[in-house]
């Protein structure tokens, strides 16, 4: 009976080891840290176990290691003769009944050492590791240090061993795709809501876009002139109302200023336009600046936009703080605006300047996307068929079939894109 009592707590010890081993492994540690932050002794030890993995590792090992030994001790020889002994007056023969309780007694320890000594503590583990965690954390602290001196030798053999087999540590460092395949998984469970991953996606590729890539092109811009009168000012605001226009000198070159909607039209109304009153200077970024560090300037309020210049100091665009925006969320679409991409029939008319990211999110088939050099479905196409097309032309890619619908001289205005429809075999 005391051999019995022996292997069961044997057993549950072992439980013990295997759950703590889970729960460290599984822990959060950016709630670990947040108890820590707030004085948890028991946090800040997990986050130093969870820290060094070899430590904890090697200290569970032992204990499993050890577990093990003892377990087959206790249900050996003398536990086998004893239930041996209890078949043979059951009417078993002597061989037969001793053969058969090794048999019976290797199976159900077996049996016990798994289901209570491993799987389940794995399971409580998994389901409660931050609180596993801090519960378990001081023990396995004092039982590291109660076995430094063996940790410290199987650390070094392993190590040299490694160091033989040419193998090299595993990077921890996480990857967007890792992070891309954790919110995902969060979508999928319903922790994460669509609109939510849908940002979070967006905000990982802005980090790969440049100023360069998310402004309005020149080509798009509506400026004004010095010489303008205000009839002619009136006609081009009330017709394409922007947050700001630039505001060129009269040789039609050099940018003078960058002049706001509100008071543009404030000066209108009053029918005398100062230029020099309502024009501030003009703020220049690079092509190369990144999309987050325009963010930062722009989010100030102190620049409400910016001209994009080329290395030669030539302008390429302008960037507001929406532009920035609708690369976190999406087309902002104003009801003035013309639709960037509408249905026809079993297809749609999508818009030449209509951003890839965005395109590919419509389509369902973000996991397409990569970073790359160009920004519009335009620039895709140019980018991989590397000429210009003519109307009328049609590509086929990843299911979708793409037809220039418009040119406007060399620039692409509008496509016809449709799914294929594959035939069933």
């Amino acid at each position: 009976m005391t051999d019995i009592f022996i292997i069961i707590t044997l057993i549950l010890l072992n439980g013990i080891f295997s759950m703590s081993e889970i729960a460290l492994v599984s822990a959060r540690k950016s709630k670990l840290s947040a108890e820590a932050k707030k004085g948890n002794r028991s946090a800040a030890t997990a986050l130093r176990l969870i820290e060094n993995p070899d430590r904890f590792l090697s200290t569970v090992q032992i204990g499993i290691t050890l577990i093990g030994i003892l377990t087959g001790l206790f249900s050996g020889a003398a536990f086998a003769s004893e239930l041996g002994d209890m078949l043979c007056r059951a009417g078993i023969a002597d061989k037969t009944a001793h053969s058969l309780a090794q048999i019976l007694i290797v199976t159900v320890v077996t049996y016990l050492s798994i289901v209570i000594g491993e799987l389940i503590p794995k399971r409580i583990g998994i389901a409660m590791s931050d609180r596993i965690s801090l519960w378990i954390a001081p023990v396995m602290h004092v039982l590291s240090v109660v076995t430094m001196p063996l940790i410290w030798l199987l650390s070094v053999s392993t190590n040299l061993a490694v160091r033989l087999l040419g193998l090299k540590n595993k990077s921890t460092v996480v990857t967007e795709e890792e992070i891309r395949s954790l919110i995902q998984e969060g979508t999928e469970s319903g922790q994460v809501q669509e609109v939510e991953q849908d940002i979070m996606e967006r905000a990982l590729v802005m980090g790969d876009q440049t100023v360069g890539r998310i402004m309005t092109n020149r080509s798009d811009i509506i400026s004004l002139h010095s010489r303008m009168s205000t009839d002619e000012i009136k006609e081009i605001v009330f017709g394409n109302i922007h947050r700001c226009y630039p505001l060129y000198c009269e040789n039609g070159k050099e940018v003078k200023g960058i002049v706001s909607v509100g008071k543009l039209l404030r000066a209108v109304d009053s029918g005398r336009i100062d230029w020099s009153g309502i024009a501030s200077e003009p703020v220049y970024f690079p092509e190369s600046m990144t999309a987050y560090d325009a963010l930062a300037v722009l989010k100030s309020g102190d620049v409400e936009c910016a001209l994009v210049c080329d290395e030669f100091g030539d302008m390429q665009g302008i960037i507001t703080l929406r532009d920035v925006l609708e690369g976190l969320v999406g087309i902002i679409n104003d009801q003035s605006d013309a639709p960037l991409i509408e249905p026809l029939g079993d297809g749609y008319i999508v818009d030449g300047q209509y951003r890839w990211y965005d395109f590919l999110a419509f389509m369902d088939s973000e996991y397409l996307y990569e970073p790359s050099g160009y920004t519009t479905i335009a620039g895709w196409f140019l980018d991989t068929y590397r000429h210009f097309p003519v109307e009328g032309e049609t590509v086929e890619w990843q299911g979708l079939s793409f037809r220039i619908l418009d040119m406007d001289g060399p620039r692409i205005d509008k496509f016809l894109v449709k799914k294929i429809k594959q035939e069933e075999e």
